[in-house]
């Protein structure tokens, strides 16, 4: 390795002491100095480019809240010398500070053609062009009103996919935003909505940012909230349900063979250990028996919960006999 790097060091010297190496430099540096006086001339002349200009509402009260959207940007395009585009516009971020103490008032702050115009000049120098300006003023409406609290209410249609179930409610966070405007308006609001989710055959738990819907006039604080859909995947129960006879005479009672019957249903694997038997009710009728040809009742599911996924029973109906008291 010791002898390689020797080996390389001599070649080097003996380029770098060569005549050829001596001219290409000598050409190199006149390039460079060529290349600077064109870059220098060509700063000179009048260029026209475009740039986004930041817009900065300073000295803006706390209680203060902008109804209004604050533009981020204005689009400008400007002609000018290089040196002074360079010099404006490339090497910094060109930006508009608007005081709210000196435009603002009554609820509206205004910044006309004049004052934009004004303001522009400022930032790209006396002599600069203005050729053209993708807004011709700023006017925004805001409140010194404090925010009202009011709970978001989700739109969604969500379906899971196969095999799957939606668990519980839908998750937002925040849950409750502050809405801003005009006393007498805000105090009529009494729950803002989302924009319409629609999301079909999930299989997993899925959050999603969510706009709010806006309303006009308003300010609402977040705009966005984060909503998260629980998703499960479904798995098969079987219980033993005792069933209930109905409507029996009195002095009568009604024997059922068997007295419970298996019933088969899918639940979220969460709800998996839960104690579901005294959540379903099944009913024999005794009114049915003047129906019955065959010596058997039919069994009637009258209660269960929206939990309960495809419930069916093993069997629809029941031997009986009657016992007089």
């Amino acid at each position: 390795m010791t002898e390689r790097k020797e080996r390389i060091k001599e070649r080097w010297r003996k380029m770098r002491e060569s005549s050829s190496f001596h001219n290409v430099m000598v050409f190199m540096v006149f390039v460079v100095i060529s290349a600077s006086f064109w870059f220098i001339l060509a700063l000179n002349d009048s260029v026209q480019d475009s740039f986004n200009v930041k817009v900065q509402i300073t000295n803006v009260p706390d209680s203060i809240t902008f109804i209004s959207d604050i533009p981020e940007k204005i689009h400008v395009s400007v002609r000018d010398k290089g040196t002074n585009l360079w010099r404006n516009g490339y090497m910094r971020q060109p930006v508009v500070h608007i005081n709210f103490r000196e435009y603002g008032e009554n609820g509206h702050l205004l910044f006309s053609k004049n004052d934009l115009s004004s303001a522009l000049k400022n930032v790209f120098g006396a002599n600069a062009q203005i050729a053209s300006v993708s807004i011709d003023s700023i006017s925004l409406v805001y409140t010194d009103h404090k925010g009202r609290r009011v709970p978001v209410q989700v739109q969604s249609k969500v379906t899971a996919a196969l095999g799957f179930t939606r668990v519980g409610e839908i998750k937002i966070s925040p849950s409750n935003v502050l809405v801003y405007g005009d006393k007498g308006i805000i105090d009529t609001i009494h729950k803002v909505e989302t924009d319409m989710i629609r999301l079909d055959n999930l299989s997993e738990t899925t959050t999603r940012e969510v706009n709010i819907k806006r309303l006009k006039g308003i300010r609402i604080i977040p705009s966005k909230v984060k909503v998260e859909i629980p998703i499960e995947p479904l798995v098969k129960k079987v219980a033993l349900i005792t069933l209930t006879p109905v409507n029996v005479p009195e002095g009568e009672s009604l024997l059922l063979f068997p007295s419970k019957v298996p019933v088969e249903y899918y639940v979220a694997m969460s709800r998996l250990d839960d104690d579901d038997d005294p959540d379903i009710h099944l009913d024999v009728d005794f009114n049915g028996i003047a129906e019955s040809h065959n010596g058997k009742l039919k069994i009637e599911v009258k209660k269960y919960p929206d939990r309960f996924l495809n419930l069916s029973l093993q069997s629809d109906s029941v031997e009986y006999t009657i016992v007089r008291q």
